[in-house]
């Protein structure tokens, strides 16, 4: 954390967001002079508006805890912003290593993305209400930025099977939420596995290609079985609280 701090000097400011942070964490906040936003927060919307609430600038760069900003970017994100651009928000490519190793291509959707629309007009991104899930944009694209964010998705193939794990679960709670678990996810799964695999050339990555399109080939389904699963657990827990009130009614 604290060397992805240290590469946004050249920001403005710098807003930490951080669910109920530890001592640790705000002893690095207070050395790299970012301003700590703490609480608790049950939904990922909940933290990143948070931290678009409390930025003061124009314009907002948000940095994910395993990403950092190269030198090259950073001068490039001044150098935009100097010539005040017409747009509202730009996508910044992002480079997505694991065990130290730069993987190009076959990510997309849940494991990992190539771009997204990093830096942004204050307003012009908002988050819905869900544990899981990207931003919705307004106003017009700026276009897209050279340099990328160095992304450490995993420090091995063990880490890319608990991020599945952790991405499904929190996708899941968000569909139980809404009271359903949604389709069974084959047909998707399929065309998600075909999607990396084959259309964004996962299989020029070899068999770390093979594991990225497999496992988001498995999101859908996965995401389906573990929001079904919390349904049944939540309708179970509901009629054995009510079965004692049934039996207070029949013995009046």
């Amino acid at each position: 954390m604290g060397d992805a701090l240290r590469r946004l000097a050249f920001c403005d400011e710098i807003v930490l967001v951080a669910d109920r942070p530890t001592q640790r964490t705000q002893e690095i906040a207070r050395r790299h002079g970012a301003q700590l936003v703490a609480g608790i927060f049950p939904l990922d919307s909940q933290r990143r508006t948070a931290g678009a609430e409390a930025c003061g600038g124009d314009w907002i760069l948000e940095v994910e805890p395993d990403e950092q900003v190269d030198s090259a970017l950073a001068w490039e994100i001044r150098a935009t912003l100097q010539m005040r651009p017409q747009g509202d928000w730009f996508e910044v490519p992002v480079a997505n290593y694991v065990a130290g190793a730069l993987v190009e291509r076959g990510w997309g959707g849940v494991l990992g993305s190539v771009r997204d629309a990093r830096l942004f007009r204050r307003g012009a991104k908002r988050w819905p209400p869900r544990r899981f899930g990207g931003g919705v944009l307004s106003g017009a694209s700026g276009g897209a930025l050279k340099g990328a964010l160095r992304r450490q998705v995993a420090e091995d193939v063990g880490g890319l099977v608990e991020r599945l794990n952790r991405l499904t679960a929190l996708a899941a709670e968000d569909r139980a939420e809404a009271g359903h678990a949604g389709g069974y996810g084959a047909v998707h799964g399929l065309g998600h596995f075909l999607g990396s695999y084959v259309g964004r050339a996962g299989w020029r990555e070899g068999r770390l290609g093979f594991l990225i399109a497999l496992l988001a080939g498995l999101h859908p389904v996965l995401t389906h079985l573990r929001a079904r699963e919390i349904l049944e657990t939540r309708r179970r827990t509901a009629g054995a609280a009510a079965a004692p009130e049934l039996l207070k009614v029949a013995t009046r």
